[in-house]
């Protein structure tokens, strides 16, 4: 069992997973695939062929045929194939129509194509045969009014099948064997399905629920349900009995280039297994006809040159002067000139006529570019650039700054009074002084004076301020005062020697002590000594002796500027 797929301008072949050899070097962009099992034969779409858009692959024989010429502006989104009758249709969304051609041996048709069925709000997209009941099922992804359609081989008997619970059907497929269809939504959003409905649309199954695949074409095989997602660039496989809440398996997976159409090899003897409603298609695999196998499109019939020639005996244009491409389908003076009109030059060159206030080969060259300086605004008179200059500058170009000069008023007779307009942004009077000392010819000079008005909420609190800070002065200076005076020490200004003739008690060996004055002045004293009564005041032995003491020990003391 192998598959094929679609993918840039290469025919590729897998089989278990494993890619076998790839067909189609010579085409762009391939695009629609299906496949007819009975003829073994491949048939697909090129959107950017020449001469033609639909080709059938013989697999046998790996010959290829052009089969219907390519239209100016067609968009082929699916293919499907009847091998009982040998024809072939194709939906195309741009003109909104079914077309088909006849593939017997013999048989004539319009090169384009024959209009099967035209739409008016319908955009058909995939396209699917039902051989063995002469059915095609196509869907419609109008998302207004989407739904899934058939009708006859010739266009009669048209009927809705599906058209509740579905937001844009891309891709349809046929189990001839199980009666049944499938269907690829690409539902609303992130979100997608894969569903089943027997061929009258009733008994509706929903195989697969998921998101963020983008699901575009879809094929079955007899077990499993293919199809290729534009989301991930990947080919995903779903079998058909698949239980509740499965989950797909990735079957193949694509860097390069993105995958579009896909087919199974699902052979003709699987699909009519136990189908009483499918003789003339049993008959046909067991007795292959051949189909018009001198069915073939000229190779350059569909080669359209736009404006020029076909050069004879080969797939070129000789395009006419002033066009330039594969077909001459681009003028030279496609967007050539920025700022002007294009005209071609005898020599087919373009030109350019520039309009008012550009310039250069192509127009590309603005006057008012960087022409007015600060920010000065530019216009165009008589093709030359003009500023309009804001009210700080002049000049050509805005670029001097203005001088504002001050005028002195002329008073012949006598002072004038002006009166001063002194608001809350500049000044709340004004009082206008006249100074002899500056008259000069007979004129007087006038100075305007203007007093500032008592502001109610700047000037409390200027007042405030003032008074904290003369009172922080105040307590400061208190404050060092005190701090200077705390640290004076006393001192003895005078030594008085006590008792001379007698031994000084620090030379007694039995008793340890020392002279007044060598008390009073060790550091170690923190208050004032005192001599016994009888050394301090020998003759005063009648006088109150701790008075006396103190006055004489007082008046003895002195304060050095530094302790």
């Amino acid at each position: 069992m192998y598959i094929a797929i679609t993918t840039g301008d290469q025919l590729e072949f897998y089989s278990n997973q494993t890619k076998t050899n790839n067909e189609g070097m010579r085409f762009r962009d391939l695009t629609a695939l299906a496949y007819d099992a009975v003829h073994n034969m491949l048939l697909f779409v090129d959107r950017q062929s020449d001469n033609a858009s639909i080709f059938s692959y013989h697999l046998a024989t790996k010959k290829y045929q052009s089969l219907v010429r390519r239209r100016s502006f067609e968009n082929i989104q699916g293919l499907a194939f009847d091998p009982v009758l040998s024809l072939l249709f194709w939906t195309d969304t741009n003109e909104r129509s079914i077309f088909w051609i006849s593939l017997k041996p013999g048989s004539k048709n319009d090169l384009y194509g024959n209009l099967l069925i035209k739409m008016d709000d319908e955009m058909p997209r995939a396209i699917a045969v039902d051989s063995c009941r002469g059915y095609i099922y196509w869907t419609n992804t109008n998302v207004a009014k989407p739904s899934i359609e058939r009708a006859r081989f010739d266009g009669s008997e048209r009927k809705i099948v599906v058209n509740t619970e579905l937001f844009m059907p891309v891709s349809i497929a046929i189990d001839q064997r199980t009666k049944r269809l499938y269907w690829a939504d690409d539902k609303e959003g992130i979100h997608y399905s894969i569903e089943s409905s027997d061929l009258d649309g009733k008994d509706r199954k929903t195989l697969l629920m998921g998101t963020y695949h983008q699901p575009n074409a879809l094929t079955i095989s007899k077990d499993s349900v293919y199809w290729v997602d534009w989301g991930f660039r990947s080919v995903w496989k779903l079998p058909k009995d698949t239980p509740a809440e499965a989950e797909p398996s990735e079957l193949l997976k694509f860097t390069n280039e993105v995958p579009f159409g896909i087919v199974a090899n699902y052979k003709i003897s699987d699909q009519i297994e136990g189908s009483n409603d499918c003789v003339e298609l049993e008959r046909l695999s067991q007795n292959r006809s051949a189909i018009n196998d001198s069915f073939n499109i000229p190779k350059d019939i569909g080669l359209f040159c736009l404006h020029g020639v076909k050069m004879d005996g080969k797939l070129e244009c000789k395009c006419s002067p002033g066009y330039t491409g594969e077909r001459c389908e681009e003028s030279v003076c496609h967007n050539f000139c920025f700022q002007g009109d294009c005209t071609l030059s005898s020599k087919g060159e373009p030109t350019c006529r520039c309009k008012n206030g550009f310039s250069g080969p192509r127009c590309e060259v603005d006057a008012c570019y960087g022409y007015c300086l600060n920010n000065g605004m530019c216009s165009l008179a008589e093709q030359s650039p003009t500023c309009q200059c804001s009210s700080d500058y002049e000049g050509t170009r805005c670029e001097t700054l203005k001088i504002v000069a001050t005028t002195i008023a002329s008073i012949p007779v006598g002072p004038t009074k002006e009166e001063c307009n002194c608001t809350t942004e500049h000044l709340a009077t004004s009082n206008q002084v006249l100074s002899d000392s500056a008259k000069t010819d007979g004129e007087f000079v006038v100075q305007t004076d203007c007093s500032q008005e008592w502001d109610s909420v700047r000037d409390p609190v200027i007042v405030v301020l003032g008074v904290l800070s003369g009172l922080l002065c105040v307590a400061c200076t208190y404050l060092v005062t005190k701090v200077i005076q705390l640290k004076k020490r006393p001192r003895i200004k005078k030594r008085i020697i006590v008792n001379k003739n007698v031994t000084p008690m620090t030379a007694r060996p039995d008793q340890c002590e020392i002279t007044i004055e060598n008390c009073c002045n060790m550091n170690i004293c923190e208050t004032p000594c005192f001599e016994p009564r009888s050394t301090i005041r020998p003759t005063l032995g009648d006088s109150k002796p701790g008075k006396e003491e103190k006055k004489n020990l007082i008046a003895n003391m002195e304060y050095p500027e530094e302790y």
